[in-house]
């Protein structure tokens, strides 16, 4: 690595340089960005990020050229430590991303730790680090994008369902953090969220909510902008799935926001969920990229780097 780096926490003060060193990336690295300091700021107060007390900078006397964003999810064990690195492409080829890399490794302790990334399948340099530490392939996010929907079957289910906005998202969080443990717990991405936390999270959605008898069935959270929106994330209940309330959900909100080519929807959905995607295909969701989810030990990524870094 060049002499003149230091790797250290990030900081408070650091935001702008963030903002800076992804607008850089995102110029080379299209989907890594652009992130404004709104974006920057909501991001690091989702509940998963604790404030980027694992997050580390690569700094090269006073300008940041490297960051490692890494969070450790799972409540007990088994627990999961997501990382993503992101160097400025001037400062690309000086094995900056490898010293992000070890100086996250060194948070944990526990050698059969997950470590999770994901990588675009169109960023070769990406994909030739995953494979020389052997990383394993376990999935894949699909981002998809609706510019016209398509109105969904009504079954009896969803036309005794009541679907709304709500304002108050505090008298819900319990609800959405249950049916979201139960709706995701198998994916590869899962965080178990409490109630307190969800309710955090919920300040920065706009949330829509479908009922049956008085009781909470499912969720839909939103980010709207100024020309786009994004489905944050979206659950039935387990027990309440594949009765279409779940399409009639997302429709309402899709025509609520007005979806179509000058104002799309997007959304992002593991491979893994067949069932999903059959839903948001049906309601007018087409793919438009993949990024790869990688999964490795811990311990098996500090052999590698023993073996073939030294």
């Amino acid at each position: 690595m060049d002499d003149g780096i230091t790797i250290r926490p990030l900081r408070e003060t650091d935001a702008e340089a963030v903002v800076a060193l992804y607008s850089k990336a995102a110029a080379v690295e299209p989907r890594l960005g652009p992130v404004s300091l709104p974006q920057w700021d909501q991001f690091l107060k989702l509940p998963q990020n604790r404030g980027g007390r694992d997050f580390r900078v690569a700094e090269r006397g006073d300008r940041l050229v490297g960051l490692a964003e890494s969070s450790l999810r799972g409540h007990g064990a088994p627990q999961s430590r997501f990382l993503k690195i992101v160097v400025a492409p001037e400062a690309r080829r000086r094995h900056i991303g490898l010293s992000l890399f070890d100086d996250v490794l060194a948070i944990d302790t526990d050698a059969d730790l997950t470590v999770q990334t994901q990588v675009s399948p169109d960023w070769p340099a990406g994909m030739a680090f995953v494979a020389a530490f052997g990383f394993v392939h376990v999935g894949s996010e699909i981002g998809m994008k609706c510019v016209e929907p398509l109105q969904p079957a009504r079954t009896l289910a969803a036309a005794r369902a009541s679907i709304e906005r709500i304002g108050d998202v505090s008298t819900y969080a319990a609800e959405v953090a249950r049916i979201h443990n139960a709706a995701y717990a198998s994916d590869a991405a899962f965080r178990l969220y409490s109630p307190e936390e969800m309710a955090q999270l919920l300040t920065e959605s706009e949330i829509w909510i479908a009922s049956e008898d008085g009781q909470m069935s499912g969720f839909c959270l939103t980010e709207p902008e100024q020309n786009s929106m994004w489905i944050e994330s979206m659950a039935v209940e387990p027990a309440r799935q594949g009765r279409g309330l779940g399409q009639l959900l997302l429709y309402r909100v899709l025509t609520a926001h007005d979806v179509s080519v000058e104002h799309p929807c997007w959304l992002n959905v593991s491979s893994r969920n067949a069932a999903a995607l059959k839903i948001y295909r049906r309601l007018g969701f087409r793919p438009q990229h993949e990024t790869c989810r990688f999964s490795a030990p811990r311990g098996d990524l500090l052999a590698s780097r023993a073996r073939r870094f030294h």
